[in-house]
């Protein structure tokens, strides 16, 4: 498509991790170096986790926050590992996506878009990405290399979920050109001690059952810490379902982790968002979330674990509170 005689906005969604923060930088500099095009890479939301953070600190990847911009200078808007009318990008209703990378089940949306790739049998849209630089024969500098690399091991949790031989070999590949000593630095920063804190409380409303945890969280910190409780508790001995949720501002943030393959997490995260949010995912992870009339999310909390429940078949009198749980 012509994309030579307009202005491009590439547009991740709402609190992006690693994968959504790498695929921009790359997508931005394939552009720059393949057809000369000065791309603009934006999100919303926030950078959370500290992780995420990290990385766009030591390895300064050039994106920027969407409150900055204004989407009227853009004639062209790309999303990265999103895809459109999914209640998770930041796209105003009067303009139309398009081109969209993605790695996540392909939305009857997306066929309408002029370019489009979603690759859903790769573990991350990085791997997309690599796949385009290394077939352009452009080098791939080492602080893009650093972030493509731990995009791909931080969506595929070290190449042990949902990971393709495509995965595998782009990570080998990027190994050879990343910063290791930045590698280290972005998967072990020095955490505040108000992650403690949050932790704790977050760990007061965690519910366990024979298999399934629900960990129900009211204000967080940032929304990325929904996520990062999920996948927390996901590693727990027994327990193969886990739904989290906090609010933050005026949404409602859910998270799913399943340690069954192939289950089908973004369909159930659907299901149990039906008439009252949006969401999905794919095989073993998936997320969502509500908007509030106000900042509390607790008139959704029963209903939720209603249907939560319902698909892992585990009944609510069988939830313990984690103490309790964890004396029994």
């Amino acid at each position: 498509m012509p994309l030579d005689d307009g202005r491009l906005l590439i547009l991740t969604h709402h609190n992006p991790d690693p994968d959504c923060l790498a695929s921009s930088a790359a997508l931005k500099y394939l552009l720059l170096k393949k057809r000369g095009i000065e791309a603009t890479a934006a999100y919303t939301g926030v950078i959370g986790r500290a992780e995420n953070r990290a990385m766009v600190r030591l390895l300064d990847l050039p994106v920027q926050h969407a409150q900055d911009i204004d989407f009227r200078n853009f004639r062209y808007i790309a999303l990265i590992d999103a895809q459109p009318r999914t209640g998770n990008t930041a796209v105003p209703e009067d303009r139309e996506v398009d081109i969209v990378m993605d790695h996540h089940p392909l939305r009857e949306q997306t066929r309408s878009v002029p370019f489009y790739v979603v690759a859903a049998d790769l573990g991350a849209t990085a791997t997309l990405l690599t796949e385009y630089l290394r077939l352009s024969a452009i080098t791939i500098p080492v602080d893009l290399a650093t972030a493509l690399v731990y995009a791909i091991r931080s969506e595929t949790h070290d190449l042990g979920r949902e990971a393709s031989e495509v995965d595998v070999k782009a990570c080998e590949y990027l190994v050879s050109l990343a910063d290791a000593a930045k590698l280290s630095a972005i998967s072990r920063p020095v955490l505040e001690r108000s992650y403690y804190v949050q932790l704790a409380r977050a760990l007061e409303g965690l519910l366990l059952g024979n298999r399934t945890a629900v960990c129900r969280m009211r204000q967080v910190n940032d929304p990325d810490f929904v996520p990062e409780m999920a996948d927390l508790v996901a590693r727990m001995e027994g327990i193969d379902w886990v739904l989290a949720w906090g609010t933050h501002g005026s949404r409602l943030y859910l998270s799913i982790r399943t340690n069954e393959s192939d289950a089908g997490s973004g369909e159930v995260m659907q299901q149990i968002l039906e008439g009252l949010g949006s969401g999905g995912g794919h095989g073993m992870r998936a997320g969502g979330a509500i908007e509030l009339q106000s900042d509390d999310g607790t008139q959704f909390e029963a209903l939720l674990m209603e249907r939560f429940l319902r698909v892992t078949g585990e009944s609510a009198a069988d939830l313990l509170p984690f103490g309790a749980a964890a004396t029994s």
